[in-house]
């Protein structure tokens, strides 16, 4: 959906606009557009189009585009969907390069290509950027310009975060919040009929206000364009939030009707998300705090908050909350206790997050907090408290609060615990200065959750994978293009990029079944080795334990009668924590990868997690860390720790497996793979070839 920036910068920040479709009556969209496109701080010019008049509240009106003397820059279409087609060939020969269509598009004929489609190939062959269709339109605060179907309220000012929604409600809602979180240019991308969300991510980040971008993402239409984009801001440092919404399986049948493409697996915009430094996050509330924080622009200096309050109660509540959203609290050192407890009054307690309420009242809010913010194990520093307006513990806590933002490097902010109880005026003011303010104690939380997370990730570094042999990965391409693998061969993939498995024998014949124990020893494993058959023990393919020749004759017979002669005898592996590693080709963005705690831990606690290879087993270990169970691994129930680096090479080397071959895969698993106290097994492997 690529277009230039020229174009881009005609739809989203115009000096010449037209409205399409401008009208006398006060009820109509063309009248309503007409009188709002402009706000009192745009420089450019605004005509309206339409035959019928020469002039519209006090616009010049013209009876076409065509027919002007000088082309507009964007044009606003507020015409039905039964004239669009007309009116948007009226543009392209006008030389319009950016067009605002905020109808549907809708198409009640049988017409093959229907409207959509014959509007999509008309505006992407005449190179234009295009918002919408079926979308809300644009508002620019730092042009302030206002091409959208209704105004909004608070873009008096401009600021700094860029928003991008495919919800056009959404769009309404946050562009016109009371916070105020003021943003720069908010787009309702609708469906997307020739200009991506790509596109307009590239525009933010070539634009000098833009500190971070806020995304409500229904589906990404071009996987390429969308990850060139997000490394794009990645590179610029400009924080990206992103809502996906369609995260459960009646939200994405909505998402399909709403805006017509597939939500796509939340898992997987995941993982592309965390690749590229994006902040996932799942709620607006969530939004709005995580992009007050990163676009705040100062980074924590530790990996650790630390907090003052002014209430026992509150500060067992955010305790728990940070502990359930894995905000780390800093650990105050003994010199930063020692200076709390100078201050606070006795049988207070000088740990985080520090209550500081006793008799002494007010008078030690800023040494407390100063306390706090020269502490070098605290990276971010935060007053949580009501912000109840008209009250003096107010007041004083935003002095202390501006006083640490001033003598302090770090991010300071304050923390409303009760969203509804917030001064609004004394907010304005705290922002004002640079200070973010939180609404909400769990919102809140996760958005420093969100902020620490990010810079520590930024701050990894983690080296890049060990790039694959050239011959390795020519002969396995040639092997993977030419025909489907067999269950042996898909082994010897695995065991290729690094990863140990069984010692097996491929058999037809008792003779060779019985020879192959030579190789295998006993106790054995029995597996079909049929190529039809993809999952084993679902048809009774696999037999384990198999002690002796009579038992393992005996399994031969049986499952060759029942599934096919051809086997593998195949060692026992060694106990061990059973783990997943697995691929998908995803139809948008290509391989993506899965580790997670395999067996039937797979399907009992669906705990894993999905990444973009390659990685490093720096990033591995990382991932692995990040699982919810990842505790087996240290060992349970007396069970020795399992080998973790093991692990984490194996799983760097499954996906620079992935990263070179995953383009001729459909899927793979590797399930499970035993992690022993030292090595690994990789028991088991599924290979299919892509769109198979």
């Amino acid at each position: 959906m690529s277009v230039s920036n020229e174009a881009l910068a005609a739809l989203m920040a115009p000096r010449r606009v037209a409205v399409v479709g401008a009208t006398k009556r006060e009820t109509a969209a063309g009248n309503r557009i007409l009188k709002h496109v402009a706000g009192p701080r745009f420089s450019g010019s605004v005509v309206g189009i339409n035959p019928n008049y020469e002039e519209v509240e006090g616009r010049a009106c013209y009876s076409s585009l065509e027919a002007m003397d000088e082309s507009v820059d964007c044009a606003v279409m507020a015409v039905a969907d039964s004239r669009i087609e007309a009116a948007v060939s009226d543009a392209i020969r006008a030389g319009v390069k950016g067009l605002v269509l905020l109808g549907r598009l809708y198409d009640a004929s049988d017409d093959q290509p229907n409207l959509y489609e014959r509007v999509s190939a008309m505006t992407r062959e005449a190179r234009m950027a295009v918002c919408g269709a079926n979308c809300m339109g644009i508002f620019n605060s730092v042009e302030d310009a206002r091409l959208s179907l209704s105004d909004l309220p608070g873009l008096d000012k401009p600021g700094h975060v860029a928003l991008l929604s495919h919800s056009g409600s959404t769009w309404s809602g946050l562009g016109g919040n009371f916070r105020p979180l003021r943003f720069s240019i908010g787009v309702s991308m609708g469906n997307e009929v020739a200009t991506g969300v790509a596109d307009y991510i590239n525009f933010m980040v070539s634009r000098p206000e833009t500190r971070a971008i806020a995304m409500v993402l229904e589906t990404v239409r071009d996987g390429e364009a969308f990850v060139a984009a997000l490394e794009g801001a990645d590179k610029a440092d400009i924080p990206v939030v992103a809502l996906k919404l369609g995260r459960s399986a009646l939200a994405r049948e909505f998402a399909l009707s709403h805006s017509g493409a597939l939500a796509g697996d939340d898992r997987i915009y995941d993982a592309i998300f965390r690749h590229h430094n994006v902040v996932s996050v799942t709620s607006l509330d969530e939004l709005m705090d995580t992009v007050e924080v990163l676009a705040s622009g100062r980074a924590p200096t530790a990996h650790a908050v630390g907090i003052q309050t002014d209430s026992g109660g509150e500060r067992q509540l955010i305790t728990d909350l940070a502990d359930q959203h894995g905000v780390p609290l800093a650990t105050f050192s003994q010199p930063t206790r020692d200076a709390l407890a100078e201050v606070l009054d006795p049988g207070l307690e000088p740990d985080n997050p520090v209550d500081y309420w006793g008799e002494s009242g007010m008078t030690v809010i800023p040494k407390v907090m100063q306390a706090i913010a020269q502490a070098p194990e605290t990276g971010v520093v935060v007053f949580a408290t009501n912000m109840v307006g008209g009250r003096e513990i107010l007041y004083g806590s935003t002095a202390a609060l501006e006083e640490a933002h001033e003598t302090c490097a770090k991010p300071c902010m304050m923390l409303g615990n009760i969203s509804a109880t917030i001064d609004p005026d004394e907010a304005l003011r705290l922002r004002d200065k640079g200070i973010p303010v939180l609404s909400g104690t769990e919102t809140g939380l996760k958005a420093i959750g969100h902020l620490l997370e990010r810079h520590r990730r930024l701050a990894a570094d983690w080296p890049s994978a060990e790039p694959s042999p050239d011959e390795l990965v020519k002969a396995w391409r040639a092997r993977l293009s030419s025909r489907e693998l067999a269950p042996e061969e898909m082994m010897a993939l695995v065991k290729a990029f690094g990863v140990s498995v069984p010692a097996l024998v491929v058999c037809t014949s008792e003779q060779e079944v019985s020879a192959a124990i030579e190789t295998t020893g006993f106790p054995a494993v029995l597996k079909t080795a049929q190529p039809e058959i993809l999952h084993k023990t679902d048809v009774g393919g696999v037999v384990l334990g198999l002690a002796d020749q009579d038992a393992l004759l005996a399994a031969y017979r049986t499952m060759a009668a029942a599934l096919g002669p051809r086997v593998m005898v195949q060692q026992t592996a060694p106990k061990g924590v059973e783990m997943l590693v697995g691929m998908t080709n995803d139809a948008t963005f290509g391989p993506v990868m899965t580790v997670g705690m395999g067996g039937v831990l797979v399907e009992v606690l669906n705990d894993a997690v999905m990444f973009v290879p390659p990685v490093s087993p720096d990033e591995a270990a990382d991932l692995i860390a990040s699982l919810r169970s990842q505790a087996l691994l240290d060992g349970a129930r007396g069970a020795p720790p399992a080998d973790r680096p093991a692990l984490a090479l194996a799983l760097s080397d499954l996906s620079r497996l992935a990263a070179v071959l995953g383009d001729l895969i459909g899927e793979f698993d590797v399930n499970p793979v035993l992690v022993h106290a030292e090595g690994l097994t990789a028991v088991d492997v599924l290979t299919t070839p892509k769109g198979a």
